[in-house]
This record gives structure tokens, sequence and C-alpha cells, in this order.
């Protein structure tokens, strides 16, 4: 069995997914506001860009896994050749598979419980959901160690690269910030708040989405073949 990935493809029905996702998103947002009573639709919960455990994070959890499984496809590469910047694909994969798992569980809002319950920061204003400060330390510390690595990628995958983690951080916790300090300041139901999550959501996965177009053209120009094979044992 051979198994063909097309780019094009892939990233259309990623974008197909997520306008669905949107649009269902949106729908809601304008019923709940009209209505006032997220009791009266249980589908809310199922849609919304701001709970956890349903469709958009589900979605978003497979998109972020998907990279780390082309990440892991590089990286067998690069480390079996011993090519340069090998670890660097390694801990990429490391990583994305941490932000697939982090999606799927939330788990930087148990870190961001974790930061306020030992007061690490005054989690209010614009660093209301705390997860925010050990995360930014991890991106600059991030930054700097793979800006090597950044720029002896080929012009145009390196080009990919920054504009998807533009999005996704300016995304995540750029208007993250903002979104805080909103709920610290109105609550998290007011339009406004719901307009900043919704932008933020957005970022995420389109920023997934160049990361991932970017992640198969390199595959694709660097011609990385991998074999998935069932061997059963004859003995």
């Amino acid at each position: 069995m051979e198994l063909v990935l097309n780019p094009r493809r892939v990233i259309t029905i990623m974008l197909i997914i997520i306008v669905v996702l949107t649009a269902l998103h949106i729908s809601q947002l304008v019923i709940y506001f009209q209505v006032g009573d997220p009791d009266k639709f249980d589908f809310i919960e199922m849609v919304d860009f701001d709970y956890e455990a349903n469709l958009p994070s589900f979605y978003s959890s497979a998109a972020i896994l998907f990279c780390a499984a082309l990440l892991w496809v590089i990286s067998g590469y690069k480390r079996k050749g011993r090519l340069p910047f090998r670890f660097h694909w390694l801990g990429l994969a490391i990583i994305f598979s941490l932000l697939g798992l982090d999606e799927a569980i939330a788990l930087h809002e148990t870190i961001g419980d974790l930061v306020e319950d030992y007061e690490l920061v005054d989690a209010q204003g614009y660093l209301y959901f705390a997860w925010v400060v050990p995360y930014g330390i991890a991106v600059i510390l991030f930054m700097l160690s793979y800006l090597r690595f950044v720029l002896a990628l080929p012009r145009n995958t390196g080009l990919l690269f920054v504009c998807s983690g533009v999005l996704f951080v300016g995304g995540a916790m750029g208007i993250e910030l903002f979104s805080a300090n909103e709920a610290d300041l109105n609550g998290t139901e007011t339009i406004l708040y719901s307009a900043l999550y919704t932008a933020e959501e957005l970022c995420e996965m389109l920023g997934i989405v160049i990361f991932c177009y970017a992640l198969m053209r390199y595959i694709e120009n660097e011609k990385i073949q991998f074999v998935c094979r069932i061997d059963s044992d004859k003995g």
C-alpha cells in the first residue's frame, strides 16, 4: 500500500474544515448574544472555539499532530543520514507532539493554575491567563536556539516557517494577552472577548496550515521517502 499526500489537496481540505468550523462557531455566537442563555443550546460547547474537548479543539489537535508526524519523518531521515541540524528536527517533532497533546487536554491551563497557585506572577490584567508567562519564556528560548536552523533552511521553507510561527504565536500568545485583559475587566461573556478569542484561534489554525504546507513541500523537494510495513512473525 502506498500513501500519497498532495500538499495542495491536503491544505484545501484543512481550509474547508476551518471555514466550516468558523461558520458554526460564529453562528452559535450570534445565537448566544441574541438569546443570552447558553443552556438552551447544548451544541454551543461542541463548536465554540473557547471550549476544550470539542470539534474545533479536536481538529486543532489532529492538525498539530499531523505536523508532528511529518516532523518525525524528516527527523528520522536526517538522523539516519547523520545530516546537519538533525537534532533540531527531532526537537521540533517532540515540541509539536507535546503541543498536540496540550491542545487535546488543555495542559497550558493546568500550568497556568500552578503559576497562580504558587503566586509566581500577579495574574491580572494582561497576565490574567498566567500560562503565557512560562510559555513566553519557552518561546524566547526556542527562538534563540533555532535561529541558525531557520537561517539554514531553503529560502521558501524558511519564510513559510517564520510566517506560520508569527501567526501561531501571535494568536496563541499575542491576542491572548488582550483576551486576558478583557476577561479580567469585563468577564468572558462580552462581544469583544468573543471576537478576540475567535481571532486568536483562527490565527493558530492558519499558522498550522502554513506550517503543514511548508513541511510537505520540504519533504517533496528533499525527496524524503518513508515506508510503513507490517511484517507478521512467521516463526
